[in-house]
């Protein structure tokens, strides 16, 4: 078997062993390194069964090349099926730490892959660790309102637009349990210190649409901060996290505002993340929080917030 080079037992991160999340559905935990090589975050694939057998098994994300071998093939042998037994890889969006595996997945497994609709365009590939994902098209473009039989459940494809354009989640009514990828940052990661979000009204959207399912259980892709796993569970705690993601977005704009002029009204882009993320309580630096700030600038520059000014990259307050 293929040792992951960033397993990390202690947290159960990139060893291939499956936690029983629910009956039914296993995270496996994957490492973000190296180049986000923050212990407190990972990435969270769920792997769906059925306790029968009867029906195969059904994967939401792939996370990297090095994953198939070292995290998910592993974890199939430990429940008893082999490769050739997984049905489809679901991608809840198109970002690389969710999509990149799908190749080699389809490969090794011959399973297919599906992802929702509008994000199926942004299965372009990349590299990874000095490997290259090629681009790949998708088996099935799934919609919202979709119900899918996976694994002996009833699951619908819901929409949960904002972190990206066409994030979905995958919603189980009978349990209710929300698969939910990226779609609600709360927080943000440890490596982020900041939500990265595409479309900050549609966010809200989808916090709202959450909130009326009202689902027993949330199972994100990666632990938002103020929680450290994931999985939240129980009315109280999915209140207070969709809070929290709400909370998020609606002061981001004026703790922007607040740290530039902690700063005495200019700084560079690094040292606005720093400060932003130290008056989040973070005591580490947020390694994606400089490329986050940079691509929220020119909605930041139309919301009045900063300016941008000389020399080139550099904040300033309006």
């Amino acid at each position: 078997m293929t040792t992951n080079p960033y397993r990390d037992e202690p947290r159960n991160v990139g060893t291939g062993r499956p936690i029983e999340v629910l009956p039914g559905i296993y995270e496996l935990r994957e490492s973000l390194a190296p180049g986000l090589n923050v212990p407190a975050c990972w990435l969270s694939l769920y792997l769906l069964v059925d306790p029968t057998h009867e029906t195969p098994p059904v994967l939401i994300d792939s996370g990297w090349p090095r994953s198939v071998p070292t995290v998910i093939l592993p974890a199939l042998a430990s429940l008893g099926y082999s490769a050739d037994a997984l049905m489809a890889v679901i991608n809840t969006h198109n970002h690389g730490d969710h999509t990149f595996g799908n190749v080699a997945l389809r490969d090794a497994t011959g399973c297919e892959v599906w992802i929702g609709e509008a994000d199926a365009v942004g299965l372009k590939g990349g590299e990874f660790d000095g490997e290259i994902v090629p681009p790949h098209t998708a088996d099935r473009k799934l919609l919202p309102g979709e119900e899918l039989d996976l694994a002996g459940q009833v699951w619908e494809v819901v929409s949960l637009a904002g972190h990206s354009a066409g994030s979905i989640g995958l919603y189980n009514r009978d349990r209710q349990v929300l698969i939910c990828g990226d779609a609600l940052q709360a927080q943000a990661t440890a490596v982020q210190g900041i939500a990265i979000l595409h479309d900050r009204d549609a966010y809200r959207e989808t916090v709202a649409r959450v909130s009326a399912l009202q689902p027993a259980h949330l199972l994100p892709a990666h632990p938002y901060n103020p929680f450290t796993t994931c999985h939240i569970a129980g009315a109280p705690d999915i209140a207070y996290y969709l809070g929290a993601c709400l909370e998020h977005v609606n002061t981001y704009e004026m703790e922007v505002a607040e740290a530039l002029h902690a700063l005495e009204g200019e700084a560079t882009t690094e040292t606005l993340a720093e400060r932003l993320c130290q008056d989040r309580g973070y005591d580490h630096a947020c390694p994606l929080a400089p490329r986050i700030l940079e691509l929220d600038r020119l909605f930041l520059e139309r919301a009045g917030v900063i300016r941008s000014g000389d020399p080139a990259g550099t904040w300033h307050m309006p």
